[in-house]
């Protein structure tokens, strides 16, 4: 048994941990326990992550407290613990919006599917809508350093998982093309890929540095996940359907009596529509993430079946987790009221009383 094992375990000596029921045996822990510091309950964490060997999700109230404990969870279980927290919705035409927490997230929520030993997830980070997992394995992708693939096939799927067209790669969610060098920075890597093909055939392929361009690692295999949550390319019919049907709503909008809001939403909508018709970006695509998905999924639906679930603090995650939802209600109201949106307050989140039911 290693030193981190040794020393997670340690804290089921005390008699009150002893006493904790097994998910082995009840299928859940309905457990209650109170007066621990930040660092016991890191360590409790660690024990159960142990000792059951199951993957274990901490729920936590906020993202400094999420990231401080999956630093302690790693330091003693010396696996690494992803860390997932929300991300602010792109529901105006901001061309230059970064989209790192986006990334981030994005990468935790494929970590999470992938079955991550440790996760800590911030109330905001749970609640919040994602992609549906099926449409997030439909849309991630591996390439093989051994196959063959068309250089024109891999730019094609990169466009499909939201990656943007650069003329040089400088960060996560871009590629470039030069003949038989394609470049792209998936949120997977800490560093850019580059593959160099010879016709269909793959030369080479690895991690490059951005700066001075030169190959830092080689990769036998590469994993790319997609580069936005929302993608209009991935709804049912593709973009074209998800422009048809703003068009259609733009219409509607456009007949409305009384105010000033529709013609406002009618022109939104139109030039949203000419956007993806025309096969560009769509700045704010999270204003259709309902239109888009249909389903509504949240980091809820990633999480293995057999994990470990560990509420932290219970009363300030609530606490977090029900003005975080005011809010997105607010703002979400705010702009339908402006005539900029269609959406629905609860399109973007998922009650926090059916959070904990699942």
């Amino acid at each position: 048994m290693n030193e981190e094992r040794v020393l997670a375990l340690s804290i089921l000596d005390d008699p009150d941990a002893a006493a904790l029921p097994s998910p082995d045996e009840s299928g859940r822990l309905p457990a209650l326990i109170s007066g621990l510091s930040a660092v016991h309950r890191a360590h409790l964490t660690a024990a159960l992550r142990s000792k059951y060997s199951r993957p274990v999700v901490v729920l936590c109230p906020d993202e400094s407290g999420a990231a401080a404990l999956a630093r302690d969870v790693s330091s003693l279980t010396g696996e690494d613990c992803v860390l997932l927290t929300g991300r602010d919705y792109s529901l105006y035409n901001a061309e230059a919006a970064s989209r790192g927490a986006e990334q981030r997230r994005i990468n935790a929520l494929a970590a999470l599917m992938d079955g991550a030993p440790v996760c800590c997830a911030s109330a905001e980070g749970l609640l919040q809508r994602a992609m549906p997992p099926e449409l997030f394995r439909r849309a991630a992708f591996e390439i093989d350093s051994k196959g063959e693939c068309a250089p024109e096939d891999v730019e094609d799927a990169l466009v499909r998982c939201g990656y943007s067209r650069a003329v040089q790669v400088e960060g996560p969610g871009q590629f470039s093309r030069r003949g038989g060098i394609l470049d792209f920075f998936s949120p997977a890597y800490s560093q850019p890929v580059r593959v160099e093909f010879w016709g269909d055939e793959i030369d080479s392929m690895g991690l490059f540095d951005t700066g001075s361009q030169r190959r830092t690692e080689s990769l036998e295999r590469c994993f790319v996940v997609p580069a936005a949550e929302v993608l209009p390319t991935l709804a049912r019919g593709g973009s074209t359907a998800v422009a048809a049907e703003l068009e259609k709503q733009a219409e509607r909008a456009a007949k409305r009596r009384g105010g000033e809001t529709g013609p406002i939403l009618a022109q939104t909508l139109r030039e949203d529509a000419d956007r993806l018709n025309g096969g560009a970006e769509l700045p704010a695509a999270d204003r259709y993430i309902g239109l888009i998905y249909g389903e509504r999924a949240t980091a809820l639906d990633y999480m293995p079946s057999e994990a470990v679930v560990v509420l932290d603090q219970p009363s300030r995650f609530t606490e977090n987790a029900r003005s975080w939802i005011k809010r997105v209600t607010e703002d979400v109201t705010s702009l339908v009221s402006a005539g900029k949106l269609v959406s629905r307050p609860d399109d973007y989140y998922i009650p926090l009383d059916a959070a904990l039911r699942c």
